[in-house]
């Protein structure tokens, strides 16, 4: 088991359809988003609520890519848990320390210390129509106090730290996580064209200070890509 600031955990069968096992042990508690528990010990115990305090919060976490519902287990005694993301992949654990402040992408959150302070927020119109995808993220902030935060990729991880000021073009779609200190803009780089028909006229661009973590697979681009193989329902006159 490897230790983190909160919990002791393992990431098996990397790096392709990596779970993660959580060694939980007496009284503490961890979050994970809805559908991502494998399994977990009798000795734990789970509940079911709204991801956040309020309806519409909720719902906005949704419009993010997350689940409505988020399961929290506490551990009556010691015991372990296995948690996955739907899709196939790599898993990664950050360490937040006291202030620390992330952006998650769409659907890249599996779990977390259960203190963390969680907002969604919206793009903006102009970064979600030219972006194409991801209106929405969640920005996770340890406020109070250090824990540790798991998320997922489709593929393979990529990561990278920006200098301050340091410029990366890159697809949003690849996007998992940035620390809040690296901002992103929308940026056209080809003309009408490139942009309406192949997809690739528009790119996140970021701007350090800050560390940056991608994934290897877009997965809207992958399903699209399955959707080309799938039988067609005939349509009859």
């Amino acid at each position: 088991m490897t230790n983190g600031i909160e919990f002791e955990f393992e990431v098996r069968k990397k790096p392709t359809f990596s779970y993660i096992e959580v060694a939980l042990k007496k009284g503490q508690t961890i979050q994970c988003e809805g559908g991502t528990m494998i399994f977990f010990d009798p000795t734990l115990e789970i509940s079911t609520k709204k991801a956040t305090t309020g309806f519409l919060k909720s719902l906005k976490r949704v419009l993010a890519g997350e689940t409505f519902f988020m399961n929290t287990f506490l551990a009556l005694d010691d015991g372990s848990l296995g948690l996955a993301p739907a899709f196939p992949g790599d898993l990664m654990h950050i360490a937040l320390n006291k202030n620390d402040s992330w952006i998650l992408f769409s659907g890249c959150f599996v779990a977390s210390s259960v203190h963390f302070e969680t907002e969604t927020n919206f793009l903006g119109l102009k970064k979600s129509f030219f972006g194409g995808e991801r209106a929405f993220y969640l920005q996770m902030d340890a406020l109070n106090g250090p824990g540790d935060l798991f998320v997922g990729a489709m593929g393979a991880f990529l990561e990278l730290t920006l200098a301050d000021g340091q410029i990366f073009n890159c697809d949003n779609g690849h996007l998992v996580a940035m620390e809040s200190s690296v901002s992103f803009e929308i940026k056209k780089v080809g003309g009408l064209k490139s942009t309406f028909l192949s997809g690739e006229g528009v790119v996140a661009q970021l701007t350090g200070p800050g560390k940056v973590i991608m994934q290897s697979r877009n997965p809207r681009e992958f399903a699209l890509w399955l959707y080309n193989f799938m039988p067609k329902q005939s349509r009859t006159t």
